[in-house]
C-alpha cells in the first residue's frame, strides 16, 4: 500500500508539502479533472494523500477509530490507516467479497461469493480469523440486527447467524436479495429481493408481510419522513411504509435509479443512470423536477455533505453540486466511481474504481 515504503520523516515531508502519497509502484494518479465552466474557482477540497487498496473496493466500507475497513475484487479485506493511507492489515477470502464489510465492536464481518461462499468474522485489530460459517455464495451486504447476523445467499435464502460463533439459527427461503436488510424497529427488518419485499422477525425469520416489488431494488433504502425510499431498475423511485409495506407513492424518471437517493431537509434528490438529477418535493403525490443533466451516467449513490450533493460518475469524476444543480467543485478519480465518498471530521474519503483511495481536507 502507498506510504508503506516511506520512512516516518519522508512521509511527514510529503504531507507537509501538500503532495500526494503515491509511493508504491502499483498506484498511478488519475488524470486531472477537466475544468467545468461556471464551477466555483478554488473551491475543490485539498488532497492530503492518495493510495491504493487492491484492484477495486466493493460494497460497504466502514470507519472506526481512524481506520477504514473495506473489501475488494482481489478477494481481500483491508484495514487502511486514514492518517497515512497505509494498509494496517489485509486478510484473504476464498471468493469475491461483493457486499463489502460490516464492523461491530472489535469484529469485522465479511461474506464471500463463489467459488466458496462463507461468512467470516475477523479480529478488527489484526485481521485474523475468529470463525467462518459455510453459507453458500453471498453477494448482498450483511446486516446485524438485535443480536442476529443476517446474510442473503445467491440461492435465495436469508440466514440468521449467531455473531459470536457463526452458528446458523434459521433459514428463510426467498428470492435473491442484492441489498442489506434494513432495521425497522421491534426486532423486524425489511428485505427487498428481485421480485418481492418482505418484513420479518430477526429472532426466527418468520415473515409477517410480503408484497410484490415495484421493480428490482439494487441500492440501500433510506429513511425519509417516516418511510423507506429507494430507486428501482425500472426507472422508479418508490416510498413504502415499513410497518406494513404499503406503497406511499412512486414517481417515474428517465432511466433506472441504481443508487440510493439522498435528502436535504424535506426535499429528496435522486439521480438516474443516464445522469439526470431530480428534485422530489415532500408530499403524498410528489412530482419529480429535473435539476440538471450530466454528461456521464451516475454510478454511485448520492450523498450529502454540507448541504451539497456529491455524485460519482462513470467518467471517474466526483462532483459537488448545490441543490439548484450548479457545480461547486469536481475531482478526478479512477473510473468508474461506484461507492459514495465517506464524510470525515475535516473532509472526506473518496473511493475510485481502481482500488484508489483519496483523502481530502476541506
Amino acid at each position: 500500500m502507498c506510504g508503506g515504503n516511506l520512512t516516518r520523516g519522508a512521509l511527514s515531508l510529503v504531507l507537509l508539502l501538500g503532495s500526494v502519497n503515491a509511493a508504491c509502484t502499483a498506484y498511478r494518479p488519475p488524470p486531472a479533472a477537466p475544468v467545468q465552466e461556471g464551477a466555483a474557482s478554488g473551491a475543490a477540497p485539498t488532497q492530503v494523500w492518495a493510495a491504493r487498496a487492491g484492484r477495486r473496493l466493493t460494497g460497504r466500507v466502514e470507519l472506526r477509530e481512524g481506520t477504514m475497513y473495506g473489501a475488494g475484487v482481489d478477494r481481500k479485506v483491508y484495514a487502511v490507516d486514514l492518517a497515512t493511507g497505509s494498509v494496517v492489515w489485509a486478510s484473504r477470502m476464498p471468493g469475491l467479497v461483493a457486499g463489502g464489510v460490516l464492523v461491530s465492536g472489535d469484529t469485522v464481518y465479511a461474506a464471500s461469493s463463489r467459488p466458496q461462499g462463507r461468512v467470516y468474522a475477523l479480529d478488527r485489530q489484526t485481521g485474523r480469523r475468529i470463525w467462518r460459517s459455510n453459507t453458500g455464495p453471498v453477494s448482498a451486504p450483511l446486516a446485524l440486527v438485535s443480536g442476529t447476523l443476517l446474510a442473503s445467499t445467491q440461492q435465495g435464502e436469508l440466514l440468521g447467524l449467531a455473531p459470536f460463533d457463526g452458528a446458523i439459527r434459521w433459514r428463510r427461503r426467498m428470492a435473491m436479495a442484492r441489498i442489506a436488510p434494513v432495521e425497522t424497529g421491534g426486532g423486524s427488518v425489511v428485505v427487498a429481493t428481485v421480485d418481492s419485499i418482505y418484513r420479518l422477525a430477526v429472532k426466527d425469520g418468520v415473515v409477517s408481510h410480503r408484497v410484490r416489488s415495484p421493480g428490482s431494488i439494487v441500492s440501500p433504502w433510506i429513511a425519509y419522513r417516516g418511510g423507506l425510499v429507494a430507486g428501482t431498475t425500472d426507472s422508479q423511485i418508490v416510498a413504502i411504509d415499513p410497518t406494513d409495506l404499503r406503497a406511499r407513492w412512486s414517481v417515474r424518471v428517465d432511466a433506472p435509479v441504481l443508487g440510493s437517493p439522498a435528502a436535504i431537509g424535506d426535499t429528496l434528490y435522486a439521480a438516474s443512470r443516464r445522469g439526470t438529477l431530480y428534485r422530489i418535493p415532500p408530499g403524498d403525490a410528489p412530482v419529480p423536477e429535473r435539476v440538471v443533466e450530466l454528461d456521464w451516467p451516475v454510478t454511485a449513490p448520492l450523498s450529502v455533505m454540507d448541504d451539497q450533493l456529491l455524485l460519482g460518475g462513470a467518467d471517474g469524476i466526483l462532483r459537488a453540486l448545490r441543490p439548484d444543480g450548479t457545480e461547486v467543485w469536481r475531482v478526478q478519480l479512477w473510473r468508474p466511481v461506484e461507492l459514495s465518498p465517506v464524510a470525515l471530521a475535516d473532509g472526506l474519503l473518496a473511493i475510485g474504481g481502481n482500488g484508489d483511495l483519496h483523502r481530502y481536507r476541506q
